[in-house]
């Protein structure tokens, strides 16, 4: 009797693993989804400059955040376009700390995505940086992260913009 319910529970295993192993593959995979388009320019350099008030200190970050295509990768909607970014200041991606506030909080800022810049994306320098200069954050320890408004930056940590410059994104083609 047991031997016949090993052999049974071995039978169903098998039979899960052949069905869900080959659509794991075309899903998750995505060996069968087309590439995408590749981009015709796949590198550029774009200037920034930021000046922020932390209690009344002004402070000035001018730096470039630097592109690259990265290759292709797949994602639940199919294949994407991969990119990678760093800053010529020496940093991987493009973010920085403007302020600690203490040993489990900082403020953060992003200088923008590196498909934004490339072209790789469907929004204007005037959405994209609405949306996105919110990428202030306050990160606690572990994965928490709160996002800051405007209205919030000053009351509960004292600091502020006082401006930014960025470089529009360049227009790209993809082929």
């Amino acid at each position: 009797m047991l031997n016949k319910l090993i052999v049974l529970a071995i039978c169903v295993l098998l039979s899960i693993g052949f069905i869900t192993l080959p659509m794991g593959c075309i899903f998750d995979c995505g060996i069968f989804w087309e590439d995408p388009p590749l981009p015709e320019i796949k590198y550029g350099e774009f200037p920034f400059r930021i000046e922020y008030e932390i209690n009344g200190e002004r402070f000035v970050i001018e730096d470039t955040v630097i592109c690259e295509f990265d290759g292709i990768s797949s994602s639940e909607n199919g294949k994407v376009l991969k990119w990678k970014s760093r800053l010529a200041s020496g940093s991987e991606g493009s973010g920085m700390t403007l302020q600690t506030i203490d040993s489990t909080k900082r403020v953060t800022f992003s200088a923008g995505e590196p498909r934004y810049y490339m072209g790789d994306s469907r929004m204007s320098p005037e959405e994209y940086w609405h949306y996105n200069l919110g990428a202030v954050l306050v990160e606690g320890s572990g994965s928490s992260i709160v996002v800051l408004f405007p209205e919030q930056w000053y009351d509960e940590y004292n600091f502020k913009f006082i401006s930014w410059k960025f470089t529009d994104p360049i227009v790209n083609t993809f082929k």
